[in-house]
């Protein structure tokens, strides 16, 4: 095996086979991930090259990408480079078609498919989206020859970097695909040691450390000759430790009568060529150190005021003492990371600065030119020179790349962008205008927010409230920190007062800001605790009529929202309906497909509670529009409706495997609503099994994960425990619910929930107080159904609680009524779990209760039923089991007893 300068490599025998192992493994469909760690300048780099030079020769295409010393490059980066190299190497119109139709979405990693595109409407859906894109993008390529992805220096990785290699390498799949992954592992933190050990562990690990005595004196021997290397081998071991780099810097040193010190040994060797350049090859040098490891020699040119081609010709004596390569196509890179590093070492700050701004002005020269530029290079030159140049140039070329970072979901590094130019401007004594300084804030709050780390963003924004000069930016930063949310049903008394004050600010001068602060505070008010809710009406109608006068239509939207929040309660379907219309008309006048999906699936919520078969083709459109943009939160929200529709149908089966589905789509996409969701399904699911065990663990679950809404957990535990036989476990939950303070302390959507369960428990244990006191709280509702979020979980018509607590209260024809009512209205709605309830129901009540027979001879026997619960009972021992047929028919003997009865 050769290296780049024509050298041998020495002493990586073994490692370069299993290299070339796992290339031929990969060639065979095989797909292989090896990485290589080591300590800088142990020889990581010039291994892979040899190893991928062979798979070249052999018809591979390789993608090379550099991970960027410090935090300044743009999230994905050595991604982005090493995809631009395979497309390069496989050609536009090949890359375009292995993209297929993911290739808008795909622009952002692969630069070559045409404009990215930023979508910022909710950039977090689009991150798994795009990471299976990136993956399947690369298993078509492999259709038509191996290929090799590259990743170095990954100490110096970003997050979004290490997720998306977590996620190509750990994906099951064959293709022709090696991925080879490099670092330095004595420079990882504690967090990425742990995180890169983790991925190490899905391939082969390969740790070069330092060669052997017989290794050093061959690597020596091609430096000074086989005489001289025999000498100073086992005294250069003895130093280096067989470090390949400082071995042949202090092998060339010798030469020259100056061995230098370690570990300053490779400083001394490149400040002592550095010395023998010509000034111009060294100044150009400088510019290459701040540059990249790239050298662009159009860009070096205007900092040099040179010709590009001058610059290729300048920089020969670099590449002739070792420092720089340049490849016959002008391709120019540093031969060694070290070399760059130090290089740059040299630097005063002030030249420094001086060649950021040079180097970020010939950046903007390129991108005029409509050469590719990451908006994340022009920021990094521009913020370092933050001192030199117009900060309002650095702070909008921050932004840009914030942007940027967003649309390629890297949350975390778009708030470093921020931060990056912030700090800056502050340690270069630059004052930014306050109502710019609030922006920024902002902005790196909502980043911190999509990353996953609110509390940084509430410390953001509290910074923002306290620099905010006047009423509108108070009311920006306001309304920022509501869209932070909070725990639900959970007090939000700081959040309320925040979003009062700042709309005592602003009422009557802006109308806007007046409307929309009006509508968040409604909406605040609404899902905090019960107490806070009685404002909620009158400030949601005057946020509605100040967002009509508003004439601005996401101003409109979200005071529509708002109101719809604000009356989302039992019995309010068809006027609720009517405002999901209103809002889907609107999103579509903003050409704002998530907009015209949030207003149809509350209009199908709306017509579902009200009993209106509408609900099914309003849904239907609601499944098509989020099926064909094909997101993965649209997946997500499609999987957890179709499992309630499949609920509904009484497909216990089908629901929990879409349920289980959605959940693990949830966590992988961080849906923040995904535990609840999950846990109102299985609510339905128990019960549409009615397996006493389920409902046991139903009753626990609910308990421990409800701690923010007590009485819909204790009476989902209540009706889960009493329905499962568990009678004295099932009292104690009722009693809970009394404690919480009972339905008075409910008036959300959640109340058709709970009400329900509460009359399952109430009628399994009799308790004609609380049976009365639920029948004449649903009473006027059973002409409407009860639903769990917006199309989350059916939980039934009222009118079915309610027949079966009138049998319970004795009234058995209005019991009939209303059970026929559910029915019909079941069948309207096709809701097959529902008509089997109300027919068994209705088929119990023409039965009629059957009384038991005593034994005078024997202890007395007895069998009662009330609701799904059998009491039976044997001399002074009884028992409580959940209804089943099979219980009917003992009761059936045991009141005929001793006669004969047909099978």
């Amino acid at each position: 095996m050769i290296e780049a300068d024509g050298r041998a490599i020495v002493g990586r025998a073994v490692p370069l086979g299993r290299l070339a192992s796992a290339l031929q493994s990969s060639a065979r469909g095989v797909r292989s991930v090896v990485f290589v760690s080591g300590t800088a300048g142990m020889g990581k780099t010039s291994l892979i090259r040899s190893a991928v030079d062979t798979a070249i020769d052999e018809g591979a295409i390789v993608g090379w990408g550099t991970c960027w010393q410090g935090d300044s490059a743009p999230g994905f980066w050595p991604w982005m480079q090493a995809f631009d190299g395979l497309s390069r190497g496989v050609g536009a119109a090949a890359a375009i078609d292995a993209a297929g139709r993911e290739r808008a979405a795909l622009s952002v990693l692969v630069r070559d498919l045409g404009a990215g595109v930023n979508s910022t409407s909710d950039p977090d859906r689009h991150r798994l989206l795009l990471f299976d894109a990136a993956r399947r993008w690369l298993e078509a390529l492999t259709v038509s020859q191996p290929i090799v992805v590259v990743l170095d220096d990954l100490q110096w990785s970003d997050p979004s970097t290490l997720d998306l290699l977590d996620y190509v390498i750990a994906a099951p799949v064959r293709s022709r695909l090696l991925v080879v992954g490099a670092f330095r592992h004595d420079e990882l933190d504690h967090d990425a040691q742990a995180r890169l050990g983790a991925l190490a562990s899905h391939g082969d690990h390969i740790h070069l450390g330092g060669l052997t005595p017989g290794d050093v004196e061959e690597l020596v021997s091609g430096i000074c000759g086989a005489d001289v290397a025999r000498t100073l081998a086992p005294d250069l071991h003895r130093r280096t430790g067989g470090h390949p780099l400082f071995v042949s810097e202090l092998a060339r040193l010798s030469e020259a009568g100056d061995w230098g010190q370690l570990p300053t040994a490779v400083t001394g060797a490149v400040s002592l060529r550095l010395d023998m350049l010509p000034p111009d090859t060294r100044r150009i040098l400088d510019a290459a150190s701040v540059l990249g490891n790239r050298l662009l020699p159009d860009v070096l040119g205007v900092v040099a005021g040179k010709a590009a081609a001058e610059i290729v010709e300048r920089l020969a004596p670099a590449a002739d003492s070792g420092l720089v390569q340049i490849t016959d196509a002008d391709e120019m890179w540093f031969s060694h990371d070290l070399f760059r590093e130090t290089v740059d070492s040299m630097l005063s700050v002030s030249t420094r600065r001086e060649l950021h701004a040079g180097i970020g002005n010939a950046l903007v020269a390129r991108r005029a030119r409509g050469v590719p530029v990451a908006p994340g290079d022009l920021a990094r030159h521009f913020v370092q020179a933050i001192s030199l140049v117009d900060p309002q140039h650095a702070i909008r070329w921050a932004r840009e790349a914030a942007a940027d970072e967003r649309g390629r979901s890297a949350f975390g590094e778009a708030a470093a962008q921020v931060r990056r130019v912030r700090e800056a401007a502050a340690d270069a004594g630059i004052r930014i205008e306050p109502d710019l300084l609030v922006a920024l804030l902002i902005d790196e709050a909502d980043h911190q927010a999509r990353s996953g780390d609110p509390d940084a963003a509430r410390g953001l924004l509290a910074d923002a409230a306290r620099v905010a000069p006047t009423p509108e930016s108070g009311a920006d930063v306001a309304l920022s920190v509501q869209r932070l949310g909070a725990k639900f049903a959970a007090p939000r008394d700081e959040i309320i007062d925040q979003l009062e004050e700042a709309l005592d600010a602003v009422r009557g001068t802006d109308v806007i800001r007046e409307a929309r602060l009006t509508a968040a505070l409604a909406r605040e008010l609404q899902h905090s605790v019960a107490e806070d809710r009685r404002r909620v009406a009158s400030l949601s109608k005057r946020a509605l009529a100040l967002g009509r006068r508003s004439e601005d239509d996401e101003t409109l939207i979200a005071c529509l929202l708002a109101r719809h929040d604000a009356m989302w309660e039992p019995g309010t379907g068809a006027e609720r309906a009517a405002l999901g219309h209103e809002i889907a008309l609107v999103g579509g006048r903003l050409a704002s497909t998530d907009r015209l999906a949030e207003g149809l699936l509350l209009e199908a919520n709306g017509l579902l509670e009200s009993g209106s078969a509408a609900f099914r083709p309003v849904l239907d459109r609601w499944f098509g529009l989020l099926e064909a943009r094909g997101e993965p939160r649209d997946r997500y929200m499609v999987l957890t409706r179709r499992a309630a529709l499949a609920l509904l149908d009484g497909n216990a089966d089908e629901a929990e495997l879409l349920m289980n589905e959605a959940a693990q789509t949830g966590v992988l996409i961080h849906e923040p609503d995904t535990g609840n969701v999950l846990m109102s399904q299985r609510v339905e699911l128990a019960r549409t099994r009615g397996e006493p065990d389920e409902l046991r663990r139903l009753a626990r679950d609910a308990v421990n994960h409800w701690t923010g809404a007590p009485v819909l957990a204790h009476a989902v535990a209540a009706g889960a425990l009493a329905t499962a036989g568990d009678l004295d476990a099932g009292g104690r939950e009722v009693a809970m619910v009394t404690e919480s303070g009972g339905l008075a302390k409910e008036g959300s959507y959640l109340r058709s929930v709970l009400v329900t369960h509460l009359a399952d428990a109430a009628v399994a244990l009799g308790d004609a107080e609380l049976c009365r006191s639920l029948f004449d709280d649903i009473d006027a509702l059973t002409d409407s159904c009860g639903v769990n979020g917006a199309v989350v979980a059916f939980a039934g018509p009222f009118a079915h609680p309610a027949g079966v607590l009138a049998v319970a209260l004795g009234d058995i024809d209005r019991g009939r009524q209303l059970l026929e009512r559910s029915v019909d209205m079941s069948r309207r709605l096709g809701a097959s779990v529902w008509i089997r309830r109300g027919e068994t129901a209705l088929s119990e009540l023409d039965q009629g209760p059957r009384p038991t027979r005593e034994n005078h001879d024997t202890d007395r026997a007895s069998m009662t039923r009330s609701g799904g619960i059998w009491t039976v009972s044997w001399g002074d021992e009884s028992a409580s089991l959940p209804h089943s047929k099979g219980l009917s028919d003992i009761a059936t003997l045991v009141f005929h007893r001793g006669e004969e009865m047909p099978a």
